[in-house]
């Protein structure tokens, strides 16, 4: 049976002991953030017409946004 490292159990309870940190801090914030606001700006550009390529656009932002999000959540999952 092999005994259990050290270094890995103290730093194991470390994070587990440790306050969680601000959701606003996390870099995925600003990357989501910037994201939407690109998804502004091209609604702003358009205005109330409806513009094919501009939803496309539209829907990609926000799907990278989605991805963005989604990897963080799992990311936390692994910690």
């Amino acid at each position: 049976m092999n005994a259990p490292n050290p270094a890995a159990l103290a730093a194991q309870a470390a994070r587990l002991n440790a306050e969680p940190g601000d959701p606003a801090d996390h870099p995925v914030t600003g990357e989501v953030r910037e994201l939407l606001e690109e998804v502004d700006q091209v609604r702003g550009v358009t205005g109330d017409e409806f513009d094919l390529g501009a939803v496309s656009r539209q829907a990609e932002l926000l799907t990278r946004a989605h991805d963005a999000l989604a990897q963080a959540l799992e990311d936390v999952g692994r910690g």
